[in-house]
């Protein structure tokens, strides 16, 4: 005999073998008996409502939660917000009005003329101080880099591809321009 017999005599062996499991499992099977399920531990249910084998719908709680459902909320209050203030009489608000919220006010007005048209950039992504970008105020045009001055007493923080942030030297203050999406219209 060659190898290549006795492997097939071997596979047709175990073949045949698994065949008479298989039907000898198939011959014994019986089908599972059907019994009705029993509370075997714990406490009945059939107690605490008076011995009852049948099932009753509690109506009054089914409507309650119904109600529950369709009742309506109010809108829930933004804890984050910050508090509305009421009107405030011109009298009174007056001593609160300081010379130093006044020139803030001042200096944020004048940063807020500033428009960011374009961003450029002239390096690779390990160079971003190379980034530049294209501003205007009023009939100005400034191409700047992060850390350069402009006007003498606004310096330019940083520079992304959506804003740029300037700092007034004087107060402090931080103030970020978006990029401009509308072009700027020439001034008569």
């Amino acid at each position: 005999m060659n190898a290549r017999r006795k492997r097939i005599l071997l596979l047709a062996t175990l073949g045949a073998l698994w065949g008479g499991l298989v039907l000898s499992q198939w011959i014994a099977w019986e089908e599972p008996s059907r019994v009705p399920l029993t509370n075997v531990s714990g406490p009945s249910a059939a107690g605490p409502r008076g011995g009852s084998d049948t099932l009753h719908v509690q109506l009054d709680l089914l409507a309650a939660a119904r109600t529950q459902r369709e009742m309506v909320f109010a809108a829930p209050r933004n804890i984050f917000a910050l508090p509305s203030i009421g009107p405030i009489n011109a009298s009174a608000a007056a001593p609160d009005v300081t010379d130093e919220a006044l020139r803030q006010q001042a200096v944020a007005t004048d940063l807020a003329q500033f428009h960011y048209l374009g961003f450029v950039r002239t390096g690779e992504d390990w160079q971003k101080k190379q980034d530049m970008a294209v501003l205007t105020k009023n009939d100005d045009l400034h191409v700047v880099k992060a850390g350069e001055t402009i006007e003498k007493h606004v310096v330019v923080k940083t520079i992304t591809q959506e804003s740029v942030t300037l700092i007034d030297r004087d107060s402090r203050l931080e103030y970020t321009v978006l990029l401009s999406e509308e072009p700027q219209n020439p001034a008569p």
